[in-house]
C-alpha cells in the first residue's frame, strides 16, 4: 500500500467523531456534535484568519466542523454573532479544542 493510501485510509477511519456536550443536552442526555478531523487546508484557514487560538477562532472551528449525525452542518456564518455573544465561551473552547486535537487511537479502533 502506498503511503498516500495509508494517509487517506487513516483520515477516512477518523471521520464522524463525536463530542458529547452535557450542557447543551436535554432530558439528561448530552447533545452530540459530530465532526471530521481538521485537514491541513482547514488548519491553515483558521491560523490565517486568527493570530492565535482565541474565542473567535474557536467559534470559527465550531462553525466549520460541527455536524449532526447525518453530516449536516449545525452552524453557519449567520450564527457567529450569537456564538460570540450569547454562548458559554468555555464550552465552545472545550469542543473546538477537541476538534483541533489529533484523532484518538482508541476512537479509530472502533471504526
Amino acid at each position: 500500500m502506498r503511503a498516500i493510501e495509508r494517509v487517506n485510509s487513516h483520515y477516512k477511519r477518523a471521520k464522524n467523531q463525536v463530542v458529547e456536550v452535557p450542557e447543551w443536552g436535554e432530558d439528561g442526555a448530552p447533545f452530540k456534535v459530530f465532526y471530521d478531523p481538521m485537514t491541513p487546508r482547514q488548519r491553515t484557514r483558521i491560523s490565517g484568519d486568527h493570530s492565535d487560538l482565541n474565542s473567535e477562532a474557536f467559534v470559527d472551528v465550531l462553525i466549520m466542523k460541527s455536524q449532526d449525525e447525518t453530516g449536516e452542518l449545525l452552524f453557519n456564518a449567520d450564527d457567529k454573532h450569537k456564538l460570540l455573544t450569547q454562548a458559554d465561551g468555555a464550552i465552545i473552547g472545550r469542543v473546538a479544542l477537541q476538534m483541533l486535537a489529533p484523532a484518538d487511537a482508541k476512537v479509530l479502533e472502533k471504526n
